[in-house]
Parts: C-alpha cells; structure tokens; sequence
C-alpha cells in the first residue's frame, strides 16, 4: 500500500485512491493503534520505519480527499470489498508457498492482538471481513451524509 499510495499521488489514479482510502486508512489505523513489532520494538529503527509508513498511507488518502477534492461513491465500497477478497485469496496462496503470514490469514500473530477474541482460525478471518466492511462504511459515513444533505437542500421547496 506505501508503493501503492506513492504512485496514486504522482498519477491521481482514482482506483488507487478508492483502496488507499478504504484499506489503507483502516489497516494502518489499526496498524498504528496496535502494532505487531515483534522483536523490533521502540525505538528500534523498524518500529520508526513501520510507524512512518503507516502514517504516510494514511496522510496520502486523507491528501486525496481533502487537497485534491477525491471522494468514494457507493460502487467504491463494491469494488474494494470484491478487490481486497481477490487480493486475499492470492495472498493466501502465497503465504502458503512461501510460509509467510501477510495479512495475518494464515495464522493468528505470534504475539497478542486484538484478532485473539475474534475466534479460532480460520473463523477469525470472517470476523475481519465484517470488521473491514464496518470499518469501510464508517470511513463513507461523512460522504453519504454529504450527499443525503445536499439533496435535501435540492428537493427543498423555495
């Protein structure tokens, strides 16, 4: 997503944006509220770096919304909940080839987190699926109220 963020902000690719605003505020918001540094604590220079980029996700989304006026619509929340799934099921199969755990699929984290009340694996992984799609629908709270206001003021009689 760091890479990803990047090239959304030279080219203003707006299906980045919709990922990048979604994924990448949600994720590197939990990611900062509950870190997963292993042996590299603070204030080793991985815990700066995976603070840093984060961050940075987090601002380049926010960037795009309120600097270059982009915004997610209804479809967005469709395509990023089927875009993600795709993106998980190949992550899948690469964890599995490799015996890596991106995305924390192919097992819980070796150290406490919050995914530890959210069941046995692989069920936890469902209850992420709901975790991400409220996630998502709070983050379009403000843009459905939005729109909701501006058409009432539309419909208002004068």
């Amino acid at each position: 997503m760091v890479f990803a963020s990047a090239y959304m902000l030279v080219t203003r690719h707006y299906t980045i944006y919709e990922f990048s605003y979604f994924m990448g505020i949600g994720a590197a918001m939990q990611a900062l509220l509950t870190p997963d540094a292993g042996i590299y604590g603070f204030p080793h220079f991985r815990f700066f770096q995976t603070m840093t980029a984060h961050g940075l996700i987090i601002f380049s989304a926010l960037y795009m919304t309120w600097v270059e006026k982009f915004r997610p619509y209804p479809k967005s929340l469709l395509r990023v909940f089927i875009g993600m799934n795709i993106y998980m099921a190949v992550i899948f199969v690469f964890n599995a080839l490799i015996g890596s755990n991106y995305l924390f699929i192919a097992h819980k984290p070796e150290t406490a987190s919050l995914i530890d009340v959210l069941g046995p694996w692989p069920w936890y992984i469902l209850s992420i699926e709901g975790i991400g799609i409220a996630v998502c629908l709070i983050l379009y709270l403000p843009f459905f109220l939005k729109d909701l206001a501006a058409k009432r003021v539309k419909s208002a009689p004068v």
